[in-house]
């Protein structure tokens, strides 16, 4: 009996290994690969955990890759970064790995090409009768973006101008000295933005002052410092969102899942930044691999009213995964006209070309989309396979030859293009 038990006991943990693969739970499989003591098992159960495990591991990487990848599209680099470094610690796989590593790379060199549309109504810019080939989303502060050929004053007010008016109005009222450090945190080195904030007396250090003291050290990479003078905002000033998104991201770096969404569970019973907190939980879930608990807290973000993109993209592609096309493609719509010149965002676009519809939209979309962003292989690549969807089969080999050609093309891009050049002698 005792043989007999030891034998299934050991078998147990292998089947609802394989029975959480089965069902798509790969965040379950994953931590029930991690928790369970395989060295007592014998070889032949041990390897079939190994095989499911590194199955979970990689779809898990492969989801997280994708998230990363949506948030790069539209400007969101930093969480952008979330998700690559995320997923880089649960794929399994060498080939998946060289991947989100290339993804990463190409984030942190900022060369990763996004859409040309705004991020959301409060970080957007308006085009004007000039605009070129860089209109895009807002760039992060640094060095090279500010309007260093206008006054102090002047630079202070359009920066101002970024901001929702009632955190205008604070930022204005916080005296020039804050002022003048807000502004070199904008423009210049988070070092000397600290320097010149430490000139500030004590009797003026208020809840934007520590908020904004947050975000430098937490830029000098200094996590405790920062997550110290946030929470001190937020003690001062419950409702102060630039510290609570803040501490979000700084919980997020750090790897403290638990306690983020603990933090945001908690403001969504406090009916604070409810819209934020529902999006940030729906990323959590989709990273762990809960599609529908995710699809689930981003459409209680969107029914909040807030324009958040991420979110949107995010819930379309769940909606997407599920065969709800229409839903899918209602959600795309909202997203931002493509470029300067108007026309379908290009994320629609994609949509449309995977389901072989509005075609003529989406080529003229993909065009919009390469003029904007000179010879990106992403465009280029878009616009061969709506030629191929199209029948224009000379017109399709002579981009696919012309995109092959380019010894800079990313391999995943060009192993999509070769997939695509295959169905060529289809035509």
């Amino acid at each position: 009996m005792s043989f007999l038990k030891k034998l299934f006991g050991a078998r147990d943990p292998l089947e609802r290994l394989r029975q959480c693969c089965e069902r798509r739970e790969w965040a379950a499989a994953l931590h029930l690969a991690e928790e369970t003591d395989w060295d007592s098992m014998e070889a032949g159960a041990r390897d079939a955990a190994a095989a499911l495990a590194r199955e979970a591991g990689d779809r898990l990487a492969e989801l997280n890759l994708a998230e990363g990848e949506d948030a790069a599209a539209i400007g969101h680099t930093i969480r952008a970064r979330e998700h690559f470094q995320l997923a880089l610690d649960q794929t399994r796989s060498a080939s998946l790995r060289e991947r989100i590593e290339q993804a990463l790379d190409r984030l942190e060199r900022g060369t990763v090409v996004s859409p040309p549309a705004v991020v959301d109504d409060s970080a957007a810019g308006s085009c004007g009768s000039d605009c070129g080939p860089s209109c895009g989303p807002m760039a992060e502060p640094d060095a090279a973006s500010g309007p260093a050929d206008l006054d102090e004053e002047t630079r202070i007010e359009l920066y101002l101008g970024t901001l929702p008016a009632d955190l205008a109005e604070r930022y204005a009222a916080a005296g020039p000295e804050f002022l003048r450090a807000w502004l070199e945190a904008q423009e210049g080195d988070p070092r000397q933005a600290l320097a010149l904030l430490d000139h500030i007396p004590e009797a003026e250090r208020n809840a934007l002052y520590f908020s904004e003291r947050g975000v430098l050290r937490m830029r000098c990479e200094d996590l405790r410092g920062a997550e110290a003078d946030v929470r001190n905002a937020l003690k001062e000033d419950p409702g102060l969102f630039p510290a609570f998104e803040t501490l979000a991201a700084l919980l997020a770096t750090a790897g403290r899942v638990k306690e983020l969404e603990e933090q945001l569970q908690d403001a969504i019973s406090q009916k604070r930044f409810v819209g934020f907190s529902w999006s940030r939980l729906a990323h959590l879930r989709a990273g762990r691999g809960d599609l529908a608990a995710a699809l689930e807290a981003g459409n209680r973000a969107l029914a909040t009213g807030a324009v958040d993109m991420e979110t949107l993209v995010l819930c379309a592609r769940l909606l997407e995964r599920e065969a709800r096309f229409d839903e899918t493609e209602a959600l795309l719509t909202r997203l931002p006209a493509g470029g300067c010149g108007g026309g379908a965002h290009p994320l629609l676009a994609e949509f449309w070309l995977r389901r072989s519809k509005n075609l003529d939209r989406a080529l003229e979309s993909f065009k919009s989309s390469l003029r904007q962003e000179r010879d990106n292989p992403r465009w280029l690549l878009r616009i061969a396979q709506v030629y191929l969807a199209r029948g224009w089969k000379s017109e399709a080999a002579e981009q696919f030859d012309r995109l092959l050609s380019r010894p800079d093309l990313p391999e995943e891009t060009r192993s999509e293009a070769r997939a695509s050049m295959a169905h060529l002698s289809k035509i």
